[in-house]
């Protein structure tokens, strides 16, 4: 059953990691598009920019799960450079546990959010909100998941992994 789980978590993140370099691809080129529009053509594409910010909402979210994943998230680590290995493993289970208490309250209160602009707009092409919002809710239940499933695999960071995130 676990052995399942972490196979379609895999398959999950692999996509996960597909869509999001394409997200970036996209909003890379939407700029790029924007300033050949703005410097060379003198003309402006009004809708761009709205759909850059939005975009860049959904990436930022769904980022942060694949993040999440690789436990390449930011984290204090002095303390537990001075606990013996039963000190290190408690303070890491109080760790997890906050962040995924945080995780928990952001997905309702992303939820929430989006139910309460249901019925907004956008300012320039008129997309409900609802569906740029609705990437905070996501993103932390994504987030969640790949938490857990790094969990099951008592996965830390591997020294490649942590050097290239520095």
């Amino acid at each position: 059953m676990i052995k399942a789980f972490l196979g379609i978590t895999h398959l999950a993140r692999n996509a996960l990691r597909v869509f999001s370099v394409l997200l970036l691809a996209f909003y890379l080129s939407l700029i790029l598009l924007q300033v050949f529009y703005r410097y060379v053509l003198n003309d402006s594409l009004f809708w761009s920019e709205e759909v850059v910010r939005y975009s860049l909402v959904w990436g930022v979210m769904l980022g942060a799960a694949l993040v999440a994943y690789d436990r390449g998230h930011i984290s204090v680590e002095v303390i537990g450079a001075f606990l013996p290995p039963a000190g290190k493993r408690v303070l890491a289970f109080l760790a997890n546990t906050c962040t995924l208490a945080f995780l928990l309250i952001l997905i309702y209160a992303g939820l929430d959010f989006t139910d309460r602009t249901w019925f907004q707009r956008s300012a320039s092409l008129g997309v409900p909100m609802r569906w740029v919002y609705l990437a905070i809710p996501v993103g932390a239940l994504l987030e969640t998941w790949f938490m857990l499933a790094a969990w099951l695999q008592a996965r830390e960071p591997s020294a490649a992994e942590t050097e290239a995130l520095l």
